[in-house]
């Protein structure tokens, strides 16, 4: 074992080229007339989304069932049947229409082409008889609207519903007579408020729609029926994303009092945090970031019992076919599996697919929870993912890399990431933190950053850095930071603010909060009125909070990543910084990416984003990498 290597320099079999190719992940899941079907979304093939069985690939190329709605899009398919047989709905990522691929066929156009391209986007799909009922989002200029529509096999189309601005989750209830969804309106978040609605239906029309669950300050997530008369819902009411009951009398009951969360912020649509088993039991996630189970629910008895599972984090994905559950998993050692649950025994046994890891799993290092104090007694909270290669072996304090993840309002879990063994693998430690504002652990934590962000969010960093440094893990003068969009907004503030951190990357990062608020999609727009305040009566605080205002504090090394397609965060904020580092001589590098949106998913993009990343540290750090 090799104790007088560089960190940094260890090494590691792990190069970005694997990981590009293992980069293959999987979003969501469908069971129809006992097939499992599944997406997955492929950067060697450009990050195209198929919809696969196990029997291969329903979705023939260069087919992309992937919806821009929300410009996070979501679940955008639909298996149904046909004459016998399966067939495909879905939201088609060149033009955004709705096509129906039937057996022996070749896909063809249910919604027709509008006037601007790309305008009209569908998502949220079911059955309804003859009909194709989903949520549409029309986006012409900077003017957006959504609304609830039904579609037919001949391409006719009918509005059901347009009073929200927001829908999310439609459900018919199992006689058909019933349809619930999740509404919501300017300026709320769906983690900040939401309302479930219900209506009759009634000779194919919604009639009678009224509002049972939900305010402006109570998140009400993805409803379910239990049956004809009663239904399941997450609310954060009590404090914490938990189970609630109801009737359509308006009568509730909390089925899970627990100060844990059940629930997760919903940036798609189409996530599932609740499904009603044949017997009336619940299937659902509870738990904090760093350890999520799976949980069958007895909601006469209101016992729950956690499903054995290696595992520590799950998706919103899951799917019920009998005695069998589907949904989407990760651990310390699997960064992301497929995996069936045996209802009966309440245990994981069986591997449906996994991610093929390009190492030995000796090269993954295992992560753990940490918690920090924060500025006014408050607890940070954060993910530590140590060095790990069996060759080499550290000795005292190490290089480390800071991680601010996006929203804000998120999460990051603990499980196996390939993008971090890239760094741990080769000596370098890595946290990931779970700043206020983050999700998982319960509403306060996650309004702790309202009005705060650009100072909580930068606060809680610098906490879980210098107790790192603190207790001899991190090498002060080896600290660099790195995130994406909402991260990267942290990271450029970071560099501003303070000299904690040698270097930062930025990946899209937000550089102008006023520019953002106006000039950013719809479904975002009204977000900064709570992280920051409202627009434009406290322009005074959007100026203040933007890391552009105060991009002349800058002497950091930075390197800046951009899509050139994203419109999440225009390549202009990242622009503004690259002319800053030019005009002010400090060293830096900025790639843009052709084709590439907010979040990158082709291979090239992956792999050249992380050797320049790594590159550019050894730099200003002093180690050579080996790539």
């Amino acid at each position: 074992m090799n104790n007088s290597a560089i960190p940094g320099s260890w090494k590691s079999p792990l190069s970005a080229a694997m990981l590009a190719g293992a980069a293959t992940s999987i979003g969501y899941t469908q069971v129809a007339d006992g097939e499992l079907y599944w997406d997955e979304i492929r950067p060697h093939e450009g990050g195209r989304r198929v919809v696969v069985s196990r029997q291969g690939d329903f979705l023939p190329a260069p087919w992309d069932a992937k919806s821009s709605i929300l410009e996070y899009g979501g679940l955008s398919w639909l298996v149904i049947e046909r004459g016998g047989s399966p067939a495909l709905v879905f939201c088609n990522k060149s033009d955004q229409r709705l096509y129906l691929l039937e057996a022996n066929s070749e896909p063809i156009a249910l919604t027709p082409e509008p006037k601007e391209a790309r305008s009209h986007r569908y998502a949220g799909m079911l059955q309804v008889g003859n009909e194709i009922w989903c949520i549409r989002e029309i986006v012409e200029g900077h003017d957006c609207q959504r609304d609830l529509v039904a579609i037919n096999f001949y391409g006719k189309l009918r509005v059901l519903e347009s009073s929200s601005h927001f829908y999310m989750h439609p459900r018919l209830s199992p006689d058909g007579k019933h349809l619930t969804w999740m509404a919501w309106e300017h300026p709320q978040m769906p983690w900040d408020g939401t309302e479930l609605r219900i209506a009759d239906i009634s000779k194919g029309e919604l009639t009678n729609i009224r509002t049972l669950a939900g305010s402006t300050e109570e998140s009400i997530l993805t409803p379910e029926w239990a049956n004809n008369s009663e239904l399941y819902y997450i609310s954060d009411s009590s404090g914490w994303w938990n189970i609630w009951k109801l009737s359509l009398d308006g009568a509730k009951e909390h089925i899970v009092e627990e100060s844990a969360e059940w629930g997760m912020p919903m940036w798609q649509i189409g996530q599932r945090f609740i499904s009603v088993l044949d017997d009336g039991r619940l299937l659902s996630i509870h738990g904090t970031p760093d350890n999520q189970r799976v949980v069958i629910v007895d909601p006469k008895s209101k016992s729950c019992t956690d499903v054995a599972s290696p595992f520590t984090a799950f998706n919103a994905t899951q799917s019920i076919d009998g005695d069998k559950a589907y949904i989407i998993a990760g651990g310390a050692k699997s960064p992301t599996a497929l995996v069936e649950i045996d209802l009966a025994t309440a245990k994981v046994v069986n591997t449906i697919w996994e991610t093929t890891l390009p190492v030995s799993a000796e090269y993954l290092t295992t992560p753990r929870a940490i918690t920090v104090p924060g500025k006014n007694g408050r607890l940070v909270h954060a993910i530590l993912h140590p060095p790990q290669n069996p060759e080499y072996s550290a000795s005292g304090a190490v290089p480390l890399l800071v991680t601010a993840h996006g929203g804000p309002t998120s999460q990051v879990s603990a499980t196996a990431k390939l993008s971090f063994a890239y760094y741990t693998s080769r000596g370098i430690a890595v946290v990931d933190v779970n700043y206020g504002g983050s999700t998982g652990y319960g509403r306060e934590y996650r309004n702790a950053l309202r009005g705060q962000w650009g100072i909580m969010d930068y606060e809680d960093v610098l906490s879980v850095v210098d107790a790192l440094v603190a207790d001899g893990t991190a090498d002060k003068s080896k600290v660099v930071i790195k995130g994406g969009s909402a991260g990267g907004f942290t990271v450029l503030n970071a560099l501003v603010m303070g000299d904690v951190f040698a270097a930062g990357a930025s990946y899209y990062g937000v550089a102008d909060c006023e520019t953002l608020a106006t000039d950013t999609h719809d479904f975002e727009s009204r977000y900064l009125d709570s992280l920051i305040g409202p627009y434009p009566e406290r322009k005074d605080l959007y100026v203040e909070r933007s890391p552009i205002t105060h991009a002349e504090r800058l002497s950091a090394p930075l390197i800046i990543f951009q899509g050139l397609d994203d419109k999440v965060v225009p390549p202009a904020q990242s622009e503004a910084f690259r002319d800053v580092c030019v005009r002010k001589g400090i060293k830096h590098r900025y790639i843009a990416y052709e084709g590439e949106g907010h979040g990158f998913i082709k291979a090239t993009s992956i792999i050249d984003s992380l050797e320049s990343e790594l590159t550019f540290y050894g730099e200003v750090l002093g180690f050579t990498p080996a790539l």
